[in-house]
């Protein structure tokens, strides 16, 4: 806790010298570069720039938002979710995931320990005043993590002037008996500005429509559909302050995001017909071993610098991720029957990581005439600390620099119908540095200490790069762009060495991996009219060394507890896929005697992956999303001038997903339907929403090959009625 509020006064002393150089008038105008947009349904199109770009806003999240951040984005196109029980998520973009979709929160990138599939994103989304999705590589701007893609995240607003905002919201599920409720209040006087957002959630075991599960080859019945222990419970703060002067504007944000919650007692560890199903069944909402407990500790200062010429930006970061994961003592392999009396640690804690993140980073934006010129440079410095009676990844230090540029430059009136031709291009450098340090077992195995991790000492380096062009010819806009991305490896990938009890298996890395290193060509065809949307976005794109766990036939019965043993390899991968978009919309709400507006969507998704060297050539790859299509429809209509109502429907079909790779299984195909209504209180700039929606309205049992406990043939959540009271004042 001490190394969190040192890193806090640091970026605090910071903010005080930098404050104290610049003046004090803040009529400076804004550069803004390649921010053209559409808005459509809560959501924003980016089309000045050759990459595919959504931003849903705070409303689209709202009334969309699920258990995690992932599940309240997966109805973009091109986005779906890893989930995991019910309060957690990873966010998938078109079928790529885990370090390769980098989060960016308020210009830092959100590190944790994500790299687990059973590690979600500690994010509070109450806090979301928008999200932006950049679907394809993205590694030009924002470093290694971003080789399929970026979320980037802004939590803190700064309003008017002379202004006083505050916001409350109560949402209630019936799956899980969830309860959350946040609050909210910013203001800003003439200079200085300031906001604070506290948030808490509850919920209970969430249920499934089935009254068992098959874990391998045993049967475990539920207690009336409910997963036993995945009860959970979340506290977040959120506060940020700054002023703005003479065209500079100063930031700091902390955060801090708590959680405890239960993993699925019969999903865990290696015995799961011995779990104490009466002590687990008797509440619906304890939280029983086993567990996990999660504090991420954020703070961030920004600074800002704009002229009608250039723009500058400048963040410094810190986050500290702790992490314990607790299980009652019990003895697999060589351990002792008992925890002895010279276990220097707590024998109930699995695996405790502790992760200090630094980061710096700075931008320019340069306008000349008609071409702007971007440059960077950022650094991150993670390093992680180990602790528990069991063992799968080491200790680390990682270290990782890059410095890139780009340019765009804009032609306007080309003729021949074409309105402009924006062409951009850039490349990128980046250093790594990653160090493990060895890990032998506390344990005796035959008379010694088994040393289970050797020191690792590697450097990296890579070069990505990036061409692209749009051009906007009446209603249409074209983009399309190609480009180089890479991923530097993680240190699971080339250390681990030990049992994942949640997947009942054992994984070893491969020191010898190299970077991952992908080509990729996007593009998209865009359509929109006063009724009529079409959005067509191909790409297709080529790994030379994609990096997966890849499972063996082979078994260890000396430290994989004889689990089956699963190593990190690396292969070549094709991919290719897209997204197609249909909407209408007929709003005349503003024209006078009609008050109503409707709107309808089909969105349809299509991933299709294969490895094309290494022993498992031919095949996909784990998790991949099958094809889908999505409909959905809402009706509108404002009933008073103070008061609007709405009604709305969709449904999704999901193909069947038979591309695998073992040991996962083929999922059958589903269709699920909702409903939704809502209405707005308005008393000039107050106003009062209540939204309610059925998720599965039939509750109908399907299985998602994306989920977490795909692998246990568990299905996916049963029906849930989800309402939201919303207070703007």
């Amino acid at each position: 806790m001490q190394s969190k509020f040192c890193a806090a006064a640091a970026v605090l002393c910071a903010l005080c010298i930098i404050s104290n150089t610049y003046g004090q008038n803040d009529t400076m105008p804004v550069v803004r570069l390649g921010t053209a947009v559409v808005k459509r349904a809560g959501t924003e199109r980016v089309r000045n720039t050759a990459q595919t770009v959504e931003t849903a806003d705070r409303d689209y999240i709202t009334r969309n938002m699920g258990g995690s951040l992932s599940e309240s984005l997966e109805n973009l196109p091109g986005v779906s979710s890893i989930n995991i029980g019910s309060g957690q998520g990873k966010p998938v973009i078109r079928g790529l995931s885990f370090n390769r979709v980098a989060v960016i929160e308020d210009n830092i990138k959100h590190q944790a320990q994500q790299w687990g599939s059973d590690h979600g994103l500690e994010i509070d989304q109450y806090a979301l005043q928008n999200a932006q999705v950049i679907k394809g590589a993205s590694s030009l701007e924002y470093g290694s993590d971003a080789i399929g893609g970026v979320i980037r995240l802004s939590t803190a607003r700064i309003p008017k002037q002379h202004s006083v905002l505050a916001d409350a919201m109560l949402t209630a599920k019936s799956n899980n008996r969830y309860l959350g409720v946040s609050a909210g209040v910013s203001g800003r006087s003439d200079k200085f500005f300031a906001s604070l957002r506290i948030t808490a959630q509850d919920y209970a075991d969430f249920c499934v429509p089935k009254d068992f599960v098959n874990i391998y080859s045993y049967r475990i019945n539920l207690n009336n559909g409910r997963l036993r222990n995945t009860a959970g419970r979340e506290y977040d703060a959120n506060a940020a302050f700054g002023f703005i002067s003479n065209g500079w504007r100063h930031r700091i944000i902390i955060s801090d995001v708590n959680s405890y919650s239960g993993f699925f007692a019969n999903a865990h560890g290696l015995e799961p017909r011995n779990v104490d199903t009466e002590t687990h069944d008797k509440s619906i909402r304890d939280i029983l071993q086993p567990s996990q407990s999660v504090n991420h500790f954020r703070a961030a200062y920004n600074l800002e610098r704009w002229t009608s010429q250039y723009s500058l930006s400048a963040d410094l970061g810190y986050q500290n991720n702790y992490r314990t994961e607790s299980s009652p003592y019990v003895s697999h392999c060589y351990m002792p029957e008992t925890c002895p009396e010279t276990y220097k640690g707590d024998p109930d804690i699995e695996y405790l990581y502790n992760k200090d993140v630094y980061t710096a980073g700075i931008k320019t934006n340069f306008m000349i005439n008609r071409l702007a010129i971007k440059t960077g440079l950022s650094s991150e410095y993670q390093k992680n600390r180990i602790d528990g009676r069991a063992f799968i990844i080491p200790a680390f230090n990682n270290l990782q620099s890059g410095i890139y540029a780009s340019a765009n430059y804009q032609i306007n009136n080309v003729g021949y119908h074409i309105n402009s031709i924006i062409f951009e291009g850039g490349i990128r450098y980046d250093l790594g540095h990653l160090e493990t340090e060895p890990y032998s077992d506390w344990f005796r195995s035959e008379g010694e200490y088994v040393q289970r991790a050797k020191a690792i000492d590697r450097n990296f380096n890579d070069i990505s790069w990036l061409l692209g062009a749009t051009l906007q010819s009446g209603k249409f806009t074209f983009k399309t762009n190609i480009g180089k991305s890479f991923r530097i490896p993680s240190a699971q990938e080339l250390a681990c060495n030990g049992v994942n009890y949640h997947h009942f298996s054992y994984e070893k890395g491969n020191p010898d991996l190299h970077s991952e290193s992908s080509y990729q060509i996007d593009g998209e065809i865009y359509y929109t009219s006063r009724l009529w949307m079409f959005v067509f976005s191909p790409f297709a794109g080529y790994f030379t060394n994609y990096i997966f766990l890849d499972p063996t036939p082979l078994f260890d019965r000396f430290y994989g507890c004889g689990n089956q043993i699963y190593n990190y390899q690396e292969c070549s991968v094709m991919r290719h896929g897209g997204e197609f978009t249909i909407k209408f919309c007929a709003d005349n709400r503003d024209i006078p005697g009609h008050n109503g507006k409707i709107e309808a969507e089909a969105t349809m998704e299509y991933v299709k992956v294969r490895q094309t060297s290494g022993n498992k050539k031919g095949y996909g790859l784990p998790f991949a999303p099958p094809p889908s299509i999505r409909l959905s429809t809402e009706y509108t209509r404002v009933m008073t001038p103070k008061i609007e109502v709405s009604i709305g429907a969709e449904g999704k079909a999901v193909a069947k997903q038979s591309d695998i790779v073992p040991p996962e299984n083929p999922t059958d195909g589903y269709f699920t339907t909702g409903i939704s209504a809502g209405t707005t209180f308005k008393h000039g700039s107050r106003s009062i929403s209540i939204s309610m929606r059925i998720n599965n309205l039939l509750n109908t049992e399907y299985y998602e090959h994306t989920s977490f406990y795909r692998l246990i043939n568990l299905p996916a959540q049963g029906r849930n009625f989800i309402i939201n009271l919303s207070f703007n004042l």
